[in-house]
């Protein structure tokens, strides 16, 4: 069961803010405020906290007390309350269960059908001014080119396309393949964009992890890949998201998951 409270405005759509305390949702909901302006869509805090009935009604935006874990919320949001966005907060030294520990939110998502934004929890401030994102030699990242365009439409950001320097000209062609693909969807939307290629290295590295070394952006967009296209030699590492979470420092990461139903934003 869920408690919710009136909503003082009817949107179609919402952006999730997740917490289990008081403190947490506080944190968020400037950030959270500050894309529902952008792009014109309602705020809903949800949360799974055992107490909170006890302090939700002293965050001023409505809110969904849901009595159960976060997967079972995560699958709701889209299908019961048009969540399209979800934002969560990421402390990679919180302890192994709390929602806020990279690998359990990653855990809680990992079904998600919509886009989710881990913050930083030492992140004071928030701006989607520059984002990045890679382009490789794999499938087309439709995911991430459709909320790459969002933020240039929506939020006015600057976009930046990084991928690595293939020599490989299977690899080189497949990018090539891709990059036109992106060119094709900016292009009938009008949006400008920077392709830039990454300093030397292995081509065979995941370039999400280099491009957010790189540094130079406010918000970086990933794919989280299916699990089942990770091999033998991948499973001996941690996973990229995972890693990527861990690496962060104040850089928000908005994760996609590959899949093909996606819940996407209504214009």
């Amino acid at each position: 069961m869920a408690t919710t409270q009136k909503q003082k405005e009817k949107k179609d759509q919402f952006i999730a803010l997740c917490a289990d305390s008081l403190e947490a949702a506080r944190w968020l909901l400037p950030f959270a405020r500050r894309l529902s302006e952008d792009f014109h869509k309602g705020i809903i805090l949800f949360t799974c906290s055992a107490d909170g009935d006890q302090w939700v009604d002293e965050v001023e935006c409505p809110h969904v007390v849901l009595k159960g874990d976060w997967a079972s919320a995560v699958e709701a949001m889209p299908v019961a309350f048009n969540v399209v966005l979800a934002l969560v907060p990421c402390d990679p030294k919180a302890s192994r269960n709390a929602m806020s520990n990279p690998k359990q939110l990653l855990k809680n998502f990992r079904q998600s059908k919509i886009a989710y934004m881990a913050v930083p929890t030492g992140a004071t401030t928030f701006s989607t001014a520059h984002v990045a994102l890679t382009l490789d030699h794999q499938r087309e990242s439709k995911e991430k080119v459709l909320w790459a365009s969002y933020m240039a439409r929506f939020c006015h950001s600057d976009i930046q396309v990084l991928h690595l320097p293939y020599t490989d000209p299977d690899f080189r062609n497949r990018l090539n393949n891709n990059i036109r693909y992106f060119e094709k969807i900016f292009n009938s939307l009008s949006i400008e964009y920077h392709l830039q290629a990454l300093e030397s290295g292995s081509q065979y590295a995941h370039p999400d992890l280099k491009a957010l070394a790189r540094g130079g952006c406010d918000l970086f967009i990933s794919l989280v890949s299916d699990s089942r296209d990770r091999d033998f030699l991948d499973a001996l590492l941690p996973p990229p998201p995972l890693r990527l979470l861990r690496s962060a420092a104040d850089t928000p990461i908005l994760f996609v998951n590959q899949r093909d139903d996606l819940y996407i934003m209504c214009d």
